[in-house]
Parts: C-alpha cells; structure tokens; sequence
C-alpha cells in the first residue's frame, strides 16, 4: 500500500477531508501537475500552457493507401503517417486541446463510398459506420475519399463521446477544440467534391455545437457580456479564471478569409456564435490567435501572450523531421509563451511509441504555468 493510500484511510481523517483531498488528488493527476503549488485554479486561463493533439479524430491510414500514396509522393505519405488514440483515452492522459475537421454533408450519401477504397477493392468502414455516413449531417474526416479513418465518423458521435467524458469529469481543466471546415480533396479525385460552407451551414455548425454539449460551451457573447467588443474585454480585462471555466469547452474556428466572412455574416463580432475565430490582433472579436510556427514567429507570439490573448501553435508539423529538428520546434513553441500546443506526439501516441520522441513539459507533464505571464 503506498503511504499516500494509508493516510486517507487513517481513522483520524474525517470522511468529507478525505473526499475533498482525494478530488484535488485526482485533479492534479488529470491535469499532470505534480504538486498542489503547481497549481492555482484562481489565476486567468491564459496563463497556463496546456498540449494537446493535431487532428485529433484521426485513426491510422490504411498500408495500402500509404504505399499507394508513397509511388506517388514519399514525403506527402509520410505527413498521413500518424494516427491518434481515442478521444477519451487522449482526454484521459491530460491533453486538452483538441482538433476537428468537418465535411458539409447536408443531403448525405456522399462519403459512405469511399473512393480510394473502392479503387483497391478494399473495405475501410464498418457497416455501422457506413450508416452513420450515409445520413445527413457533418462528417468528420481529414481528406475526403482518401484518409477517412477516425475514432467518431460524424461531428455529432464526436460530440457526443466529449460531453460523456465532461460528465464523468465535471471539474475538468477546460478543453479547446480547434474546428476546421473542409471544402476540397484530391483533384485525382472522380468523386463530388465537398459542398461549400455556407452562412446556413456554418449556423447549423454552431447549433450542433450547442446541442452537443449543453450547458458545457463556452462562447463568444459569455466573454463580451455587455462589453463593445471581445477583443477590449481581452486585452483590458483579461480570461477568466480557470475556476470560472472549469467542466467547459471552448471551440476556436480555424478558417480562411473568405470562411470567416461566411462565419460572421460580414459582420466584425461573434454574437451569437458557438464559435471563437482567429482573427488579427485589433479586430473586435480578437481573442484567439493561431499561429502554426514557433521559431519564424515566436516574437509575433511573445507579443500576443503579453496582450492577452489566447495563442494556439504547434510543437511538431513535419513528420518526416528528425527527432532533433522536431525538438527545435517543441522547444520554441514551449518558450513562445503560446498557451495551447498542439503535437502529433504526446506521450503513448502511435508515432511517439514508435519514433521514441515525445512531447511533454519537465517531469512528463502536459500542463504548466505560462512562463511568459506568470
């Protein structure tokens, strides 16, 4: 019996003690600090940095689409190398920052077929995952026809899988969830290509959102209130704590110029949105920033950190690199200051097991305070 153990089972320990030391107990164990003085829940979300995962979703690729794909192009092949454990596994180990790529399949029955698989005469899908494909609604894979393999084949089964691992833990850390919106594929492709996000579509995203994990989201309008803008809130008042924000998601939309604008109906907020959205830093609804490259651009995060703002980077992009070059990144992505760090090689990941690389903070943690705003 270990003397952590023994001690809660003292007669001397009140039972209301011993629950109250056990939830910090396993808090601490779910948010990988070592120690109490690690961790403050009175100070502002943003200054911690926490790791997360890189499509997040993704189930490993095929053998056969990666030799296909490797005649073609080896290097292209081995960015599709990697896959991921589940949602609740990765949730489970302390990640809590996770990634979300959609298809708009408003009319369904255009992803049950997965093109590349028919061409090898292969069966990727399992029949219960051919049905959920072939009903209406968004589809969750990275490229269309090709790379469909993921641990929730439909936004809503992600969801779902997300608000049942929130219930277990309703103290959690608070999760941000990076969505990206597909609208192409491979033009070697026959296939149709994927509709287009429009104003309608993205407003039945953010009702799936809502619906998905009630009374758990975490919005635009909850941060402005009643402020003039999200960005002013930001940069003068500040995140709120991360005991305000405990049991929550966040979702960041990662879309381009022209998404954006469907996004916000061209207007400059976020009212009514699920979704927060990378824009420039002075925009009114400036809160979270994205910014993939931390050695070209570590100043530019340096600078956002110490406004306030929230930054999402990531610590490893080519899969291809060195252990070496990949620590470089990691590296800078930690001294950035960038709270929210993605990698594809977090601790007990496929790539990580068999690269023997790994992403973590001192100690094998996955959360920290903010060196930068600490």
């Amino acid at each position: 019996m270990s003397p952590l153990l023994g001690y809660f089972l003292l007669p001397h320990i009140e039972i209301q003690e011993q629950r109250k030391m056990l939830f910090w107990l396993l808090l601490w164990l779910s948010t990988g600090f070592a120690s109490a003085a690690d961790f403050d829940e009175n100070l502002p979300l943003n200054h911690y940095q926490w790791i997360g995962s890189h499509n997040s979703y993704k189930r490993a690729l095929p053998d056969s689409v990666y030799q296909l794909l490797s005649l073609k192009n080896t290097n292209k092949a081995n960015q599709l190398n990697y896959a991921h454990l589940s949602l609740n596994e990765q949730l489970s180990l302390g990640l809590r920052q996770l990634e979300i790529d959609v298809v708009n399949d408003p009319s369904g029955n255009q992803y049950q077929q997965v093109e590349l698989a028919s061409r090898l005469n292969e069966n990727w899908l399992s029949a219960h995952e051919v049905k959920q494909l072939a009903k209406p609604g968004f589809k969750v894979m990275h490229i269309p026809h090709v790379d469909v393999m993921t641990h929730c084949a439909t936004l809503k089964v992600c969801l779902k899988q997300l608000n049942a691992w929130s219930a277990f833990h309703p103290e959690h850390f608070p999760i941000v969830v990076m969505m990206n919106a597909k609208e192409t594929q491979p033009d070697f492709l026959k296939s149709n290509k994927p509709v287009l996000f429009d104003e309608a579509a993205f407003a039945s995203l953010d009702e799936a959102i809502r619906s998905g994990l009630p009374g758990r989201l975490v919005t635009p309008d909850d941060i402005r209130g009643n402020a003039k803008s999200l960005q002013s809130v930001i940069t003068n008042n500040g995140w709120p704590s991360v005991k305000a924000l405990r049991g929550k998601f966040i979702f960041l939309f990662d879309g381009n110029e022209k998404q954006l604008d469907r996004y916000t109906q061209g207007q400059n907020n976020l009212k009514g949105r699920s979704m927060f959205a990378s824009f420039e830093p002075g925009h009114p609804s400036a809160a979270i920033m994205i910014r993939n490259n931390p050695i070209n651009q570590q100043q530019d995060i340096r600078q956002l950190v110490e406004s306030g703002y929230l930054v999402r980077t990531r610590a490893d992009a080519n899969l291809s690199a060195s252990n070496e070059q990949k620590a470089l990144q990691q590296d800078a992505a930690f001294q950035s200051g960038a709270q929210l760090i993605s990698t594809d090689f977090y601790s007990q990941s496929p790539q990580a097991k068999r690269t023997q690389y790994s992403v973590h903070f001192e100690q094998g943690r996955l959360m920290r305070t903010n060196p930068i705003n600490y």
